[in-house]
């Protein structure tokens, strides 16, 4: 019997859990793509400072949806205007794509192992979505996409509606692109986790881009630069998880905004949520009332996120605290304005 091609069942797998697109990357690749990146997140993530890497990666992405139109039953019990949630985060997309690619592992498994290869021990295969890794490099070295004026990562097929993960595997798989091409920017700002390393070179902008500015146009506070970078302390995204004062130039366009920012993919042509796609993980809806967050603890707040995009370790509960007070006294139910506002639970 001819030896059966992983690489090609890995494929096949792949798309049976339904994962949007997704691109292969050789040991080499993988160790070049992540230089810089400190000793203890290489070895969480089975990786080896020295060089040593599994056999590859897959880098993939699934293309989100609108989330559920309505809020969660139990948020429906509290008054007045909703703090909106961006779309990417009104349901956990993040953990879809991490479920899909753990059921494209077994179901690799399990036909390799019908056709009589060795996949590899069960714990050699690691998952990593909204990680520590530089998810949108290796996306990019991948070829899954090109990097946008507004630093994030778009697919041919939805432009930037799709999240993005990594998985490690054991396998020695062949490079699906050639090296993704540099440019004179030195840094892409990651807006995972508030965090970003000198792995992440700026990269050639996407075609897509060419003779467009509409996402530098729609941006409030010009944290755009225009050659797919961004800058951190102006941008509504990072400072919706980020406890602490918020930036006057911030805080002045700040609006209704609970968590995230999609003004810069609302106005590119390319974006194009999947209206077919589909979870039942971590769903929020639009956005959360008010009157609800000015009440809550923190651990009340995330105890009812747990699960969810919100939930999250790193953003901060004070943080949506204090975003919820950005909805103008006018907005409120005339009964919450006569016991004076919201301002005082915060």
């Amino acid at each position: 019997m001819d030896d059966p091609d992983l690489p090609d069942i890995l494929r096949a797998s792949l798309r049976e859990a339904g994962v949007s697109a997704f691109g292969f990357l050789s040991g080499a690749r993988l160790n070049s793509a992540v230089v810089g990146l400190d000793d203890a997140t290489l070895a969480r993530c089975g990786l080896d400072a020295s060089g040593g890497a599994p056999g590859g990666a897959v880098a993939a992405a699934l293309v989100y949806g609108e989330g559920p139109a309505e809020p969660p039953a139990w948020a429906k019990d509290y008054p007045g205007p909703l703090a909106a949630i961006a779309r990417f985060a009104r349901a956990n997309w993040y953990a879809e794509l991490s479920n899909r690619l753990a059921r494209a592992v077994a179901i690799f498994r399990a036909a390799s192992g019908a056709a009589g290869a060795d996949p590899g021990p069960a714990k050699s295969w690691r998952r990593f979505v909204n990680s520590r890794l530089p998810e949108k490099r290796l996306a990019l070295e991948a070829g899954l996409g090109s990097i946008g004026r507004h630093s994030l990562l778009m697919l041919p097929e939805g432009g930037s509606a799709a999240v993005i993960g990594v998985l490690i595997t054991p396998l020695s798989l062949p490079d699906s692109a050639p090296p993704a091409p540099q440019c004179a920017s030195t840094e892409l700002f990651t807006m995972q986790n508030g965090e970003h390393s000198a792995a992440q070179n700026a990269l050639r902008l996407s075609a897509f881009c060419d003779g467009c500015g509409a996402c530098l146009a729609a941006c409030p506070t010009g944290a755009l630069k225009g050659d797919g970078s961004i800058e951190r302390e102006l941008c509504l995204q990072h400072w919706s998880s980020v406890a602490g004062d918020l930036p006057a130039a911030v805080e002045a366009v700040w609006g209704n905004m609970l968590y995230g920012c999609d003004l810069c993919q609302e106005a590119c042509p390319r974006f194009r949520p999947d209206p077919s796609a589909r979870t039942e993980r971590g769903l929020l809806g639009p956005g959360l009332p008010v009157s609800w967050l000015a009440a809550a603890e923190e651990e009340d707040i995330r105890a009812a996120l747990k699960g969810s995009a919100l939930g999250m370790s790193w953003i901060s509960a004070q943080a949506l605290k204090r975003n919820s007070r950005h909805l103008t006294q006018a907005s409120l139910p005339p009964t919450i304005r006569e016991n004076g506002g919201l301002n005082g639970n915060l």
